[in-house]
């Protein structure tokens, strides 16, 4: 989810499909699974071992005493405001589906969604409980899962436009191999995304692979609903908009923290820094990415002269002061989160009713 760490949200370790792809699990995946928990729980062990080995903790210990607390305190209400970005986004991408819901609904919904990837394992339980609650729509389940997909998805690609930016404006500002490394795999592979993205449009790619027999027919519906985004140019435009504007704002953030803890960073190194340690944390080699993100945030900016103390100190503020907004999410889930009704959306005149579109609609297959 984009709202929980430095990592967007998304981007986290697993996506949404892996919800979607579950259903044709094989017998043996509860063995595979279990194999893999106790893998990520031992890689985690490790890393956080090692960087528990190399930290000067009185230092660190110091650095945590001498912070800023307004600053802080500024941070958590920014962190809340990335939270609703995130929500006002999927309620943009909903409304492309036709589907209206309230914003401070959203929000309720985002709040469980981190109190879920807080405490489960992976990120699965915070986006399976959001398909959840737009799932009984009416105009068909796919907008739900779309929905979650684009979020992620939109979310990456603006970091990754950030990052590259900021990459070769570091570059040549101080000739940084770090910024010249992440500039030239960008300088490759922007443009051969851009040229499969126009064959694929050209060629009409998309509708030859939902045509062919091998491809699964759940995915025929999803792939439908992308017609929805070029009926609604404006309001996709403003999803990309308000992606960038998500990541400058946790960009922001981080930088704060850093500033709290009595260190300077360069905005254009954080950025780096940030889409560095996002693409890292898509490997799902930890639970919850502990020690992955912390270890390559370390790294990353102990080459703009962050220590290790500073640098570990950071990361674990930012997972630390949205501890509240989990327990709030928590509360709201066992205590308020039970009206199966308030998963409805609302239609364009404020009454609730049934939705008679389906994605076949637009195909013309039953």
């Amino acid at each position: 989810m984009e709202g929980d760490s430095v990592r967007p949200a998304a981007t986290r370790a697993e996506s949404t499909t892996a919800t979607v792809a579950a259903a044709g699990a094989s017998p043996g995946s509860p063995l595979r699974r279990r194999a893999l928990l106790v893998l990520k729980l031992a890689v985690t062990i490790g890393l956080s071992s090692w960087i528990v080995s190399f930290v000067d903790w009185p230092q660190f210990w110091g650095v945590l005493a001498e912070s800023k607390l307004s600053v802080i305190v500024l941070v958590v209400l920014m962190l809340f405001g990335g939270l609703t970005v995130s929500a006002y986004k999927w309620q943009q991408l909903l409304a492309i589906h036709g589907l209206r819901y309230r914003l401070s609904q959203l929000v309720r919904w985002y709040l469980v969604a981190t109190f879920l990837n807080h405490f489960l394992p992976t990120s699965i339980g915070g986006d399976g409980y959001r398909v959840y609650r737009t799932w009984h729509n009416g105009r068909g389940k796919g907008c739900a899962v779309v929905a979650i997909l684009v979020e992620r998805v939109t979310g990456f690609v603006a970091l990754l436009f950030l990052g590259y930016a900021a990459a070769i404006a570091t570059y040549l500002r101080h000739g940084d191999d770090l910024a010249g490394t992440v500039a030239l795999i960008g300088t490759i592979g922007l443009p051969l995304a851009l040229v499969a993205i126009l064959v694929s449009i050209r060629f009409r790619l998309l509708g030859v692979l939902t045509r062919s027999w091998h491809w699964p027919v759940r995915l025929t519906s999803l792939s439908a609903l992308a017609g929805d985004f070029s009926d609604h140019p404006r309001e996709s435009a403003l999803v990309g908009v308000i992606s960038f504007v998500f990541h400058a704002n946790k960009i922001l953030v981080v930088w704060l923290l850093l500033y709290a803890l009595g260190a300077k960073a360069s905005l254009l190194e954080l950025t780096v820094a940030v889409l560095v340690v996002e693409v890292v944390g898509l490997l799902p080699i930890s639970l919850g990415g502990v020690g992955v993100v912390e270890g390559s945030f370390i790294y990353v900016m102990g080459h703009s002269g962050i220590s290790e103390e500073i640098g570990l100190a950071t990361m674990l503020l930012m997972r630390v002061l949205m501890i509240p907004y989990s327990l709030v999410g928590g509360g709201l889930y066992f205590i308020v989160d039970r009206d199966a009704h308030d998963m409805e959306p609302m239609p364009p005149d404020g009454v609730r009713h049934v939705w008679t579109w389906r994605a076949s609609d637009r195909t013309g297959k039953e």
